[in-house]
């Protein structure tokens, strides 16, 4: 997750670098044919031909036109987030009626409403509000408002709207968000587009944090949680992107009805299992090149009490969606070395790295050694980062234990969550870079100090959230890790002389 992007109306003016095909974040040529990166990372080698083709397309020369195969290889390194495609021109909201679940005062749904473009029908949900919303449907044309006297939730109230919708998409925004006036035609060109693809189902945009004042906008500007990053990426249970929230969604009304729309029984994290229960159906696809605002909570306090209610979802999620949700997915290959630092000692763990990397040709034959041992040694490094933030989130409450019982443990465990924060840090200052441009490295210092602190405090509130969720359902799934490439055990057959019997 990408944080810390200046608020206000900047952050929803559209950035150019979207009109042209270009390499995807961290990906990068190991060599004249061969591209690495990608979410889940891989490495892919082209044809010499396919190369040029790849080069030509990011350094903005024309494609040929008319041939299917060059259409293949673009979408299958799409796919693999190695390329990022241009964003088409904007459509149209033809079709499209949009739903907004508010329980507010008048004024923040009135500015929400000036934001949008005069021709879209719009049904408002009031849930509940303390002064009722009604009167604003002689506001505006096209407006229609339904109220529930008493507060049944978000999921209730978007399904009413939806109920009420007679359109074939239907968008959804929330009342303390500021889109971009064009954002339902912007998004709605991305998934009409005829890529040749599985049907798009549902699509939501980019979150960004808008500008607020005192230790809740300074959070919030830091760590968003409803901002889910710079790249496009296909949605679902084990892809990098595994949700997106409900601020901000397009989904057509077909499919929606279909899976019973949101579930009214989930007053938090419904919005995830709308997402993983859809996708059944078709694609789910995250577009960052469109932009939503979101207002930040006024409070410090606010903001990570509102991260601990995010965490309690998880072991619901986990119950309805077994083995869907893991907060760290890391190959057995790198945890071993990890495990052995902590449990043993640092040097045993950097020994048992260098020898998983030495022999890592062995199972890259497609790959020089030498780039086949580099690899290996950078999902070592990735590795660590993400198991010391699991370290935090959502295991810290655990961690707090296992360092007042074993000190000396509990040293290297601390050591190796500071690592993951600092990893997480670097990330967020190397993105700022590329928006803001050069800096001082006296302000990237002081913006990576901040990003840790901010990162540290809301992994502890989600994991003492998520902790609460377990005890409560008595579900250990969401704070259990996911470890790939375990060793399998090959059971032979035998056949016997004298009967022909299999033997196992």
């Amino acid at each position: 997750m990408s944080e810390g992007r200046s608020g206000g109306a900047g952050v929803l003016t559209r950035d150019h670098r979207w009109d042209r095909w270009r390499l995807g974040p961290g990906v990068r040529w190991l060599d004249a044919t061969t591209l690495a990166g990608g979410a889940p990372y891989r490495v892919v080698t082209l044809t010499g031909r396919g190369a040029d083709l790849v080069r030509d397309v990011v350094g903005g020369r024309s494609l040929p036109a008319d041939q299917p195969a060059v259409d293949r290889l673009l979408h299958r390194l799409q796919g693999g987030g190695l390329l990022l495609a241009p964003a088409p021109a904007g459509t149209d909201h033809d079709d499209v009626t949009l739903v907004i679940p508010a329980r507010s005062a008048a004024e923040p749904v009135r500015e929400l409403l000036a934001c949008l473009p005069n021709d879209l029908p719009v049904i408002l949900v009031d849930d509940g509000s303390p002064v009722p919303l009604t009167p604003l449907a002689g506001e505006r044309p096209g407006l229609t408002v339904l109220r529930h006297e008493r507060s049944r939730g978000p999921a209730a109230a978007r399904n009413a709207g939806a109920a009420a919708a007679r359109t074939p998409w239907i968008a959804f925004l929330d009342a303390d968000t500021i889109p971009d006036r064009q954002w339902i035609d912007r998004l709605k060109a991305r998934v009409t587009v005829d890529d040749g693809a599985t049907a798009v189902v549902l699509a939501a945009p980019q979150i960004v944090p808008l500008d607020g004042s005192g230790s809740g906008g300074w959070f919030e500007q830091r760590v968003c949680a409803l901002d889910l990053g710079d790249t496009p990426s296909e949605v679902g249970p084990g892809r990098p992107v595994s949700y997106v929230p409900s601020a901000a969604l397009l989904v057509r009304a077909e499919s929606f009805a279909a899976v019973g729309g949101f579930d009214e029984d989930m007053h938090v994290g419904e919005d995830v299992d709308l997402v993983w229960r859809i996708a059944r159906l078709g694609a789910v696809r995250y577009h960052p090149d469109v932009r939503v605002g979101h207002r930040p909570r006024g409070t410090l306090g606010a903001a990570l009490d509102r991260r601990r209610l995010y965490g309690t979802s998880a072991a619901d999620l986990a119950g309805r969606h077994a083995g869907a949700l893991r907060h760290v997915d890391v190959s057995a290959w790198s945890l071993g070395p990890w495990l052995l630092a902590v449990l043993v000692h640092p040097v045993a763990g950097a020994a048992a790295g260098g020898i998983t990397a030495a022999i890592a040709p062995w199972g890259m034959r497609e790959l020089t050694p030498a780039h086949a041992r580099k690899l290996a040694g950078l999902g070592h490094v990735r590795a660590g980062a993400a198991l010391g933030r699991w370290l935090l989130r959502p295991m810290l409450p655990l961690t707090l234990v296992v360092a007042v019982l074993r000190p000396r443990i509990g040293r290297r465990l601390a050591a190796a969550a500071v690592a993951g924060l600092l990893h997480q840090a670097v990330q967020d200052v190397r993105t700022r870079a590329a928006t803001a441009g050069p800096t001082p490295w006296t302000t990237r210092l002081r913006d990576g100090a901040e990003s840790m602190a901010a990162h540290a405090l809301d992994d502890a509130a989600y994991g003492v959230g998520v902790w609460q969720g377990v005890l409560r359902r008595r579900h250990l799934e969401p704070v259990l890790p996911r470890v790939r490439d375990l060793p399998r055990l090959r059971v032979g057959r035998r056949r016997t002389r004298d009967t022909g019997a299999d033997h196992v």
